[in-house]
C-alpha cells in the first residue's frame, strides 16, 4: 500500500490575491511556467508518492518503463488542463487501482469531473486494467446551494453556483486527446438524481471531489453500499470541517449509509482522505 506519508499533511496557507501577469507568457494551462512548475512539484512536493509508485510491486505486470510513461502522460494532462488535484494524489489512486489489479467487471467511479483532467488520468489506468470508468457531474459546475463551509484552520469558504464548470464537449475533447474515452460512461445531472439509478454492479474504487457537504452525503449514501468489501473511496475534500465531521460520524455510517463504520485514513490531517470498506 502506498504510504500515507507520501501525501503531505494539510497546512493552512495565506489566501493570496491573483498575481500580476508574468513578463513572458502566462501561468495558465499550456504555458511554459506551468510546464516548469509541474516538473518542479513532481521533484519536491510529490516526490515521495512518485518514488512509492515507481518502486511498488503489483500483481498486474507493470514495468518501470510503463510507469514512467504513465507519469509523463499525467504531467502532460496537468500542463494542458486546469487541475484541482496534485500529482501525488493521482499517483496514490493509481497505486490503489493497480493493487486491485485486473478483475472481471472492474468498476471505478469519479464524482466531480470539472474540466476532465483527473478523468483523463484515471481512464488511462482503468482502460489498462480492462475496466469501466463512470463519471458523475452536472457538467454545469457547482449546483445552487446555501452552504457556508469552514476549512480546518477556521477560515470560511463558499462554493458559488457554476464554479468548476466543465461542459460535456470540453470533457469529451480532453478524454479523446489525453485519455481513453472508450472506457468512460458519463452520467449528467445532480448526484441526488443520477446516483440512485446507478446499477452497473459492485464498485471497486471511487474518487470524490465534490466540495459541498450535501454532495458528499449523496455520494456516500447512494454509492458506498455498492462498494465491494476491500474497495476504496478517496475524497479530496478533507480540508473542510463539515465534511470531516460527517465522515467521522458513526451515526451517519450506520443510520444513513447503512453499513459498518469503515476504516478512514487521514481524517482531520490531510486534504486527501482514504476510506476502505472492510465488512
Amino acid at each position: 500500500m502506498t504510504k500515507q506519508n507520501s501525501l503531505p499533511l494539510w497546512k493552512s496557507r495565506p489566501r493570496k490575491a491573483r498575481g500580476r501577469p508574468l513578463m513572458f507568457g502566462t501561468r495558465g494551462p499550456g504555458s511554459l511556467y506551468r510546464r516548469i512548475k509541474s516538473l518542479g512539484l513532481l521533484a519536491t512536493r510529490d516526490r515521495a508518492a512518485l518514488l512509492n509508485f515507481l518502486c511498488a510491486e503489483y500483481a498486474e505486470p507493470f514495468s518501470v518503463v510503463e510507469r514512467i510513461e504513465l507519469v509523463a502522460r499525467f504531467v502532460a494532462v496537468t500542463n494542458a488542463i486546469r487541475c484541482f488535484h496534485t500529482q501525488a494524489e493521482m499517483l496514490v489512486v493509481a497505486d490503489a487501482l493497480l493493487r486491485l489489479g485486473r478483475r472481471a467487471g472492474l468498476t471505478v467511479v469519479e464524482a466531480g469531473v470539472a474540466k476532465g483532467a483527473s478523468s483523463a488520468k484515471l481512464s488511462l489506468l482503468v482502460s489498462r486494467l480492462g475496466g469501466t470508468l463512470h463519471l458523475f457531474d452536472s457538467f454545469r459546475g457547482i449546483p445552487e446551494n446555501s452552504e457556508r463551509l469552514t476549512r480546518l484552520d477556521g477560515s470560511e469558504v463558499v462554493f458559488f453556483k457554476g464554479a468548476f464548470t466543465g461542459r460535456i464537449p470540453t470533457v469529451t475533447r480532453h478524454l479523446q486527446r489525453f485519455g481513453c474515452p472508450r472506457c468512460c460512461v458519463l452520467h449528467k445531472g445532480l448526484f441526488e438524481e443520477t446516483m440512485p439509478r446507478f446499477d452497473a454492479g459492485p464498485i471497486d474504487l471511487m474518487l470524490l471531489d465534490v466540495d459541498l457537504l450535501s454532495s458528499t452525503r449523496a455520494c456516500l449514501v447512494h454509492l458506498f453500499p455498492k462498494l465491494r468489501v476491500g474497495g476504496v473511496v478517496f475524497s479530496q475534500d478533507g480540508h473542510l470541517r463539515e465534511i470531516v465531521d460527517l465522515i467521522a460520524s458513526e451515526r451517519f455510517w450506520r443510520e444513513e449509509v447503512g453499513v459498518a463504520v469503515p476504516r478512514i485514513e487521514g481524517l482531520g490531517e490531510r486534504k486527501f482522505i482514504r476510506i476502505t470498506r472492510e465488512s
